[in-house]
């Protein structure tokens, strides 16, 4: 089903090289373009756009709603909702007596598969609706806390994902009885540390691995908490970057470090580099790696600093 596939493309009405850069930045100034609420803060002023400008809304608008009847109802009902398939749909399922006559018949026709394909999307509008603006893994978490709440099909599936997750997580049990209010790996790991003699071993023991992570890497935690997993390094020092007023002191202390150690490498191993590593790329620790290979010819500056 290709329902709202495009839906990130269709709800973005770039204000950029178009007709409407002047009466954006006049009349929508701050308004995210995404989600659709660049056009829909123009329609709100469509009575004082240039000709030229209210001409291309209007095309924009016809085009989009001839692909996506429901463009205008997302903007309108579900701009906090993260711009994903499946969160979009609860989100007109939510809204389904609130819907545009177009969106409704439009999304009547889809209703039944959206079901089919998420035995809880009914549950999750019932009892964890506020989940779905929130981090992930928080609708599974509130679907679990609601168990006894759910219909029949929803409920076998969510004990079912319990079971599994009891299999392959050993601290599960205990951060459903010791941390039930936490979602994000992080403040689920922050609140079994505080309780580790409590813990059985198996799960204290990944919760002592954490524990040598975060004191190995200063900004472990800060990226945990809030960068997607498994970043390469480039990618990690971004997102950190991004989130620089939100980092713990001691990961910016760490990260200063980090810098002057550049600098530093820069200045002392350049010439090395060029003889040795030329070829490697600035990216994932590469020209690192190739220089600690080749300690023994390093300079004696450039092998103190490595």
């Amino acid at each position: 089903m290709k329902f709202l596939a495009i839906i990130l493309t269709l709800l973005s009405f770039r204000s950029e090289a178009n007709s409407c850069a002047a009466d954006a930045k006049k009349f929508c100034v701050g308004v995210d373009p995404g989600k659709g609420q660049l056009s829909k803060c123009l329609s709100d002023y469509q009575e004082s756009l240039s000709a030229a400008c209210s001409k291309e809304l209007k095309e924009y608008k016809a085009n989009t709603a001839k692909k996506n009847p429901c463009f205008e109802d997302l903007a309108d009902l579900c701009s906090n909702v993260p711009a994903e398939n499946s969160n979009l749909e609860l989100c007109l399922l939510k809204n389904e007596t609130r819907l545009s006559p177009v969106c409704a018949k439009d999304f009547g026709k889809k209703k039944g598969n959206i079901i089919v394909k998420n035995v809880c999307a009914q549950d999750i509008v019932g009892h964890c609706y506020p989940q779905v603006s929130s981090e992930a893994g928080a609708i599974n978490h509130c679907l679990i806390r609601n168990r006894a709440k759910l219909s029949g099909f929803c409920k076998k599936r969510t004990d079912e994902q319990v079971a599994k997750m009891i299999k392959e997580n050993p601290c599960f049990e205990s951060t459903e009885k010791l941390c039930p209010t936490h979602v994000k790996f992080i403040d689920i790991q922050e609140c079994l540390e505080k309780k580790l003699d409590t813990l059985p071993q198996l799960c204290k023991k990944i919760v002592i691995h954490e524990v040598a992570k975060a004191k190995a890497n200063p900004c472990y935690k800060d990226l945990s908490r809030h960068c997607v997993p498994n970043l390469p390094p480039k990618q990690q020092y971004e997102c950190l970057t991004l989130n620089e007023n939100h980092l713990s002191n001691s990961c910016r202390q760490y990260r200063v470090l980090e810098s002057e150690k550049v600098n530093s490498m820069v200045n002392l191993c350049e010439n090395d580099r060029q003889k040795l590593c030329a070829n490697e790329p600035f990216e994932n620790g590469m020209v690192v790696k190739c220089l600690r290979l080749n300690k023994a010819k390093l300079s004696k500056a450039c092998a103190k600093l490595m």
